[in-house]
């Protein structure tokens, strides 16, 4: 094989890791020095069984896999990659009597094949085709790499500082006992936080039990806090334990507290402040230990000031305050959040859907998110669902209003 050179090495500043997997070494010294000499990282085995060792490591970003190998073959390499690792591209080389088996591997997964003795043109033109199309992708790959630490809070990921700075607070108050607030538009993650907080506490063995206020009248959100009694009103045929004495030794989310009338307000603080309850119905109080992270859409300085929260209930529920952004203010993490549903995704999974157009990325893009990530995963998971191809083409935006 002649020597080669790539028109473009690397997409925005990224430096790809290329795996060679070719049982000749000939052909793995050629792929090396070529890859090498173009700025690439790569890596080289000669069987497809180490081939994938090195994929779940989760660093590579290309493959370049001959047909023929000894062992597993270049096929069921390709098959398994489709299974496992459907966003990192295969690239397939080919012997000219293997033209048919090249093209059942791309029916398998591969995006291209190239055929030896290796052209410098051919695999020029499919390398840079490669990376153009998977570009955005092995920037999520390394953004995920990047964010172990980070990502751990309950599938929450971000590249921005803003969000960065989110998780370090979390690190520092989860493991202390002070009470948390957390506000932020609807669907921006706030249970995802409440469950970052428990899991990294020194509760986190102990139960995380939700509820969301909103919806209750006054008496039935008192049952389902406080429980109650047999007997307590009509109905009630049996003891039932409420929310708060089910999160004993753990942590007791309140999403919407904004829909709390005062009155339940009060009898919470109460509560939150002796760590006891009382059932319905019931003459004794039960000791409970509590921590308590409460949610809301509506900054609660602006309930206090509108009489719409007690002042004390506030005292006790603010005492650490967790404020989240909303989707349209970083809209760089879109093309990270797109890649991290269609990989989790299990329509996704069987329908073999990994990756997003250019033009229906774009949409996403310019879109202003009023719901979120919420919204966000509804969009993808309806353009799943229609989709009939292996990369999403279209998004329906028109469907939201």
């Amino acid at each position: 094989m002649e020597s080669l050179t790539l028109t473009s090495t690397t997409q925005g500043g990224l430096v790809p890791n290329v795996l060679v997997v070719d049982d000749d070494p000939t052909v793995r010294s050629q792929l090396v020095h070529f890859y090498t000499n173009c700025g690439w990282t790569v890596v080289a085995v000669a069987c497809a069984e180490e081939a994938l060792e090195r994929l779940a490591d989760g660093i590579i970003d290309l493959v370049i896999a001959d047909i023929k190998l000894p062992g597993l073959d270049g096929v069921g390499l390709i098959a398994r990659m489709h299974e496992n690792f459907r966003d990192v591209p295969v690239i397939a080389i080919t012997g000219y009597s293997d033209i048919e088996t090249a093209i059942n591997v791309l029916k398998q997964g591969a995006v291209d094949f190239v055929v030896k003795p290796l052209d410098r043109d051919a695999l020029q033109s499919s390398t840079q085709a490669v990376l153009d199309k998977t570009r955005v992708y092995m920037e999520i790959r390394r953004l995920r790499r990047g964010l172990k630490n980070e990502s751990e809070f309950g599938g929450m990921l971000s590249k921005t500082p803003e969000m960065y700075r989110l998780f370090e607070i979390i690190r520092k108050v989860a493991p202390t006992e002070m009470n948390v607030s957390i506000e932020g538009e609807t669907g921006t993650g706030k249970e995802l936080v409440a469950s970052a907080v428990h899991y990294n506490s020194n509760r986190h063995a102990g139960p995380f039990v939700t509820i969301s206020c909103a919806g209750f009248s006054d008496s039935l959100l008192e049952r389902e806090l406080f429980g109650y009694e047999r007997g307590a009103f009509i109905g009630a045929k049996q003891s039932r334990a409420g929310k708060i004495e089910l999160a004993h030794g753990g942590t007791l989310f309140l999403d919407e507290i904004e829909s709390i009338s005062i009155a339940m307000q009060g009898k919470l603080r109460r509560v939150i402040e002796n760590q006891k309850v009382r059932r319905l119905g019931g003459s004794a109080s039960i000791h409970v230990d509590v921590r308590v992270i409460a949610a809301t859409t509506v900054p609660l300085g602006k309930l206090v000031a509108g009489r719409k929260m007690r002042s004390d209930f506030y005292d006790r529920v603010n005492v650490v305050s967790i404020h989240l952004m909303p989707l349209r203010r970083r809209k760089e993490d879109i093309p990270l959040l797109v890649h991290d549903f269609l990989h989790r995704h299990p329509i996704a999974a069987h329908k073999g859907i990994t990756s997003i157009s250019r033009q229906a990325m774009r949409l996403l893009l310019k879109y202003s998110w009023p719901g979120n990530i919420r919204e966000l995963h509804n969009v993808l998971e309806r353009a799943i669902v229609l989709n009939t191809r292996r990369v999403i083409e279209h998004i329906d935006l028109t469907a939201l209003n």
